[in-house]
C-alpha cells in the first residue's frame, strides 16, 4: 500500500503572517512524494480550491488518478497537484472571508510558479479546479487590481453556484457575487480564460444545476457548462460532495488534462481553440475514439 503524503509548501514569512489560518500543500504518494520532497518541481501545476467547509485533502481523488496516468506513460508528462487549506471556513454561510481567500490564492499562484524556477520547461501559468465556492473564488481572481490574467490557463469548476448564492445570508456574499459577475459580463470580450463548469445534476440538493451555468454571451466563446449526468463515459449525477471523488468524472477530467498538453512546451497549451475543442470532446460529444486535433469530417463509404 502506497503512503499518501501532502507536502506543506513553505510560504514567505510576510504572507504566512498575513494569512495565519491558510496553507498551501502539494499532493503526493509513494515514490512521487519522496522524489518531490526536494524542489524545484518539473511537472505541470494544477491548483485545487475547496469550497464551503471543504478540505484541502479533497484533491486526493484527481491527484491519484493523474499520477496513475503519468505512470502509464512512464512520466513523459506529469501533473503536480497543489491544494489550498482554507481552514474549512463556512464561506457559504458567511461571506466575509471570500475576498481574503481570493487574495491568498493569488499569492499561492505566484508561490507555485516560483517552485519551477530555472527548469527548462518552467510553467508561466496554472490550471485551477474549484469545488463549490472554490470555483467562485477562482473567478474572483480576475477582479483583483494587480492580477495578471495569463497566470491561469484553464479553470474547471465543480458544482459551483456561479449565478447567485444558494443562501444570500449577508451583504458580503451578495456584494462579492455582484462584483464577480458584473466584471465577467462587462469584460467578456477581454476574458480569454477557458472555463468549464460541471454541475452535479439532480442528486445535488445543495446547488441546483441552474445556478452552475456560466454567463453565456454571444461574444464569450471560451465558456462551457455541463451537467455530470450528460458527460460522456460518466453518465451519472453526483451529490454536492461526491463530485470531487466521482471516479468516472475524475477520469474524464484527467484524460482532458493530458490531451491539453503542448508537446513543445510540455505544459498546457496556450491555444484557446484547442483547449475548447479538447474540453468539448471529453465533456460534451461522445468520444468513441481518441482526441484528434483535425478529425476527418467526411468518411468514404466504399462497396455500397
Amino acid at each position: 500500500m502506497e503512503v499518501l503524503e501532502s507536502k506543506k509548501i513553505e510560504l514567505p514569512k510576510k504572507l504566512a503572517k498575513r494569512y495565519p489560518a491558510y496553507e498551501l500543500y502539494l499532493y503526493g504518494e509513494g515514490s512521487y512524494a519522496e522524489e518531490h520532497k526536494i524542489l524545484p518541481l518539473t511537472g505541470i501545476p494544477v491548483l485545487f480550491l475547496p469550497g464551503n467547509a471543504g478540505s484541502y485533502k479533497q484533491v486526493r481523488s484527481i491527484g491519484s488518478i493523474a499520477l496513475r496516468k503519468a505512470e502509464d506513460i512512464d512520466f513523459k508528462y506529469h501533473f503536480d497537484f497543489f491544494s489550498v487549506n482554507f481552514n474549512e471556513e463556512l464561506v457559504a454561510l458567511y461571506g466575509g472571508s471570500l475576498q481574503k481567500q481570493t487574495k491568498f490564492v493569488h499569492e499561492c499562484i505566484k508561490t507555485i510558479l516560483k517552485l519551477y524556477k530555472g527548469q527548462e520547461f518552467a510553467p508561466k501559468s496554472v490550471a485551477i479546479i474549484g469545488h463549490s465556492m472554490g470555483g467562485l473564488v477562482a473567478r474572483a481572481l480576475l477582479t483583483l487590481k494587480n492580477f495578471k490574467h495569463d497566470l491561469i490557463n484553464l479553470l474547471i469548476t465543480q458544482a459551483t453556484p456561479h449565478v447567485a448564492p444558494v443562501m444570500p445570508l449577508d451583504r458580503f456574499i451578495t456584494d462579492f457575487y455582484t462584483t464577480v459577475n458584473n466584471y465577467w459580463i462587462l469584460n467578456a470580450r477581454h476574458i480569454n480564460l477557458t472555463t468549464l463548469s460541471v454541475a452535479g445534476g439532480f442528486r445535488d440538493y445543495q446547488v441546483r444545476s441552474g445556478l452552475t451555468f456560466l454567463p453565456k454571451l454571444s461574444h464569450h466563446t471560451s465558456a462551457l457548462s455541463v451537467v455530470s449526468s450528460a458527460v460522456p463515459k460518466t453518465w451519472v449525477s453526483t451529490d454536492h460532495l461526491s463530485i470531487v471523488w466521482c471516479k468516472q468524472l475524475q477520469l474524464t477530467t484527467v484524460r482532458a488534462f493530458f490531451d491539453l498538453i503542448d508537446a513543445d512546451t510540455k505544459q498546457i497549451t496556450q491555444n484557446s481553440k484547442k483547449k475548447l475543442s479538447v474540453l468539448y470532446h471529453h465533456f460534451i460529444r461522445h468520444p468513441s475514439k481518441h482526441f484528434e486535433e483535425n478529425p476527418a469530417i467526411i468518411s468514404d463509404l466504399t462497396g455500397i
